[in-house]
């Protein structure tokens, strides 16, 4: 993304707010939006949805302010509510009634999955580590994991983490893209400049997508 919803990198926008000791939760809603967003399977493109939310609105909402507007504006999209019912609070009479799909055991099941996929390790590798590595300059207009600070950036490969689905295919009609994700270093020069410490270095997983030969 080319906008306001990838801050990594950019400058102007404040210190961040760090809170020692800070709960997972700050209000009791929030637990609630991210429950429904991890059991309800349909929302492939949850991120995608996220960041067409415009600019300002963005920056003046909180995380899961900002969870909630995805879910409410999906959950109307594919017809499971409508805006009357929301906004009421009350069920439309002469809706559908549907028995819900997720059990408690499904639901619980669902939040402990491991995301990272043991299929087809058998995918060969097109980097190894120690080697130079170049992140490519892409400019996708959907959802990436990829740092826009990262592109065209010069690092190494410090370690092979295994194969993963590539998180940028959430809304194509193939959305189980399985490729290696590596551990990246950057110097921090390499990254800002010559400003940076000498000593430091910024190590990120990136998927192959992401990398080519430098």
């Amino acid at each position: 993304m080319n906008s306001i919803h990838d801050m990594g990198g950019m400058q102007g926008l404040g210190e961040l707010d760090y809170q020692e000791s800070e709960p997972m939760f700050h209000e009791p809603w929030e637990g609630r939006v991210h429950a429904m967003a991890m059991v309800l399977p349909l929302f492939r493109g949850f991120r995608t949805e996220i960041e067409s939310i415009p600019a300002a609105e963005y920056l003046r909402m909180s995380y899961y302010e900002r969870w909630l507007t995805t879910l409410y504006a999906q959950v109307v999209k594919h017809g499971l509510v409508t805006t009357e019912e929301i906004e009421s609070g009350r069920a439309d009479p002469d809706s559908a009634k549907a028995t819900s799909a997720v059990t408690p055991e499904a639901a619980l099941a669902r939040l402990r999955r491991i995301r990272q996929s043991d299929e087809a390790t058998d995918i060969p590798a097109k980097f190894s580590v120690g080697q130079r590595v170049r992140g490519r300059n892409i400019n996708p207009t959907w959802h990436t994991r990829m740092p826009r600070y990262t592109r065209g950036k010069i690092g190494f490969v410090e370690r092979d983490r295994g194969v993963a689905y590539l998180p940028d295919n959430e809304t194509s009609a193939d959305p189980r893209k399985l490729q290696h994700v590596y551990l990246i270093r950057f110097t921090a020069r390499e990254l800002w400049g010559e400003q940076a410490s000498p000593r430091d270095s910024l190590y990120i997983d990136m998927w192959e997508d992401y990398l080519e030969p430098a």
